[in-house]
């Protein structure tokens, strides 16, 4: 894999961290809810900038790829036919 390809992924992988911040950690700092919000902001704003940056590199259709393995709904369909085995 070429170095811009593995930035990309990277990238693309770091743009799901923030989100996942906003939901489990932010909420639970204590901040005033200004300050909670600011922070929720920079992060969402973040992720995004990463995110569309790995798709310049990566491509639509890799991005497109992955985000399919990342769908909650695809998932928990392969979890269900694990289990039927």
């Amino acid at each position: 894999m070429k170095n811009v390809q593995k930035l990309g992924l990277f990238l693309f992988i770091a743009s799901f961290l923030p989100w996942l911040a906003i939901l489990f950690i932010v909420p639970f700092l204590p901040l005033s809810l200004a300050e909670k919000t600011t922070i929720d902001i920079v992060l969402a704003v973040g992720a995004e900038i990463c995110f569309w940056i790995s798709v310049v590199l990566l491509g639509k259709e890799v991005v497109t790829k992955y985000r399919r393995y990342l769908n909650p709904r695809y998932l928990w369909k392969k979890i269900r036919n694990f289990n039927r085995r």
